[in-house]
């Protein structure tokens, strides 16, 4: 049996076992699967509706809204929600790392267990934001678009574009990255973004670059049909851009923050007011990673609502002692900067920029914490600013795949897109905590328990022991 077909069989024979919600088992044509039953909230629209069908075919959405008397459910696998179920479309985190510092020598990526726990939690598409080993994920995404492995779709950023590349080396302009020298060409510029996109990169990450040196990367990426995001503050807190001049060169997305201020009384309204203008004429996207940019402080604050499961079950027995022994970080920022953080978010959307927003978590992982389940965090932390949870949920879905450029197949249920569905316990339109309680998650038609999902990651992130340390230390790689 060829591999695909096989992980796809492994996939529906594991989803099909007897459980509630599946009133029966695959018929004539397992690749053709009714979802009835429960409500559904499509992306597109403000509020849920009954859900009386959805026909997905050869892992696509072919009809929704399909009345019980036309569904043909002889030849059909039947998925029965119960009336207190929801329907969502797939998640996308637009700031899903998928690096760990595990053994203090670096950020490394794991991709495999990662991407199995972020799909569990109905993240059906990523976007990793930077990597230091690019070939590692794109190595997995070949992998599962083949059908020989499970996990999200995976859209690559490759590495950094910038001096990041040398991760926390370089700390000023002044210091030098053998990955991103500070004597870079314009050329060498241009065959980089060449070179990733041919490996098919479909946005960039920028971050510690210099005003020309983004000029080239923006203007190379879109020669080559590639987005790009930005994250324009350094750790003096000056600019390498401004996000003034990142949007009129063309940044495609902002993170983070839309200025520097560092406090509510630091702010300069006038500064945010033309930002926010600048920002919706030229229709950027904004990501404000608020689960990070307040994650300590929120997380203390809201314990009981931040943290519900044990997530350093997912981590190999050694490495949760390297991360009980290495303690809680420091807050990534001081209160009053987060409480500005929320301010300009804030800014954005009640300036008419609702369909702007999008979902990031920004999880590299230092602690015992995993990006898959910080998604909720940020799902929370979003409707704790302010958001109504509708506007969160299509931060969450739809403006995710515009952001991307794959709102034709994504970001939404209805007829002709792939087939990328959540399904989860309560309504999450009343409480955005309901998203988390994920019952099973459809992509491309292959239908997931979530449950089994988690069940094959516990114990398996993170080196073994002492001898395993090798895959997780980073090495940077000189561009010559």
């Amino acid at each position: 049996m060829p591999a695909k077909v096989l992980c796809r069989a492994l996939v529906l024979l594991v989803s099909l076992t007897p459980a509630a919600g599946w009133a029966q088992a695959v018929k004539a044509d397992p690749d053709t699967i009714i979802v009835r039953g429960g409500w559904l909230f499509d992306g597109v629209s403000d509020d849920r509706r009954r859900n009386t069908g959805i026909l997905v075919r050869d892992g696509r959405i072919v009809r929704v809204d399909v009345p019980a008397t036309e569904q043909d459910t002889a030849n059909a696998a039947v998925v029965e929600l119960a009336e207190s179920e929801t329907i969502l479309p797939g998640f996308f985190d637009l700031h899903a790392h998928y690096n760990l510092d595990l053994v203090d020598e670096g950020r490394v990526e794991e991709v495999t267990y990662n991407g199995i726990v972020f799909l569990a939690n109905g993240v059906t598409s990523t976007w990793s934001a930077g990597e230091f080993y690019p070939e590692r994920v794109i190595a997995r995404r070949d992998q599962i678009e083949a059908g020989e492995a499970i996990g999200p779709r995976l859209f690559a950023s490759g590495p950094y574009f910038g001096g990041f590349r040398c991760e926390y080396q370089v700390k000023v302009a002044e210091d030098d990255c053998i990955a991103w020298p500070n004597d870079i060409s314009e050329q060498e510029i241009r065959d980089e973004v060449d070179s990733w996109a041919r490996q098919g990169v479909v946005s960039i990450k920028i971050k510690q670059a210099t005003p020309t040196e983004t000029r080239i990367i923006l203007e190379q990426a879109h020669k080559n049909g590639m987005t790009a995001a930005g994250h324009l503050g350094n750790y003096n807190v000056e600019y390498d851009v401004s996000t003034r001049d990142a949007i009129l060169m063309g940044m495609d997305r902002i993170e983070h923050q839309l200025t520097l201020a560092l406090a509510p009384e630091e702010a300069d309204s006038t500064e945010v007011d033309e930002i926010v203008a600048l920002m919706i004429e030229h229709q950027v996207y904004y990501d404000a990673n608020l689960q990070m940019y307040g994650g300590i402080n929120l997380r203390s604050a809201n314990i009981a609502e931040m943290i519900w499961t044990e997530e350093a079950k997912y981590f190999t027995p050694y490495a949760q002692k390297l991360l009980e022994l290495r303690g809680p970080p420091e807050p990534e920022s001081a209160v009053p900067e987060f409480i500005q953080r929320v301010a300009e978010l804030m800014a954005l959307y009640q300036a008419g920029g609702a369909n702007l927003l999008v979902v990031g978590t920004d999880e590299p992982v230092y602690t015992n914490l995993l990006p898959g389940f910080a998604y909720h965090r940020e799902l929370l932390a979003m409707n704790y600013a302010g958001l109504p949870p509708h506007v969160v949920l299509k931060a969450a879905t739809l403006n995710g795949a515009r952001a991307l450029g794959v709102a034709d197949s994504l970001g939404s249920v209805e007829a002709g897109k792939l087939a990328d569905l959540v399904v989860v316990k309560g309504n999450p339109l009343e409480d955005i905590k309901a998203a988390r309680n994920v019952r099973l998650v459809v992509k491309g038609g292959a239908v997931h328990d979530a449950a089994t999902l988690l069940r094959s990651a516990e114990g398996k992130i993170g080196p073994a022991g002492p001898a395993d340390h090798a895959a997780w230390t980073l090495q940077i790689k000189p561009l010559r």
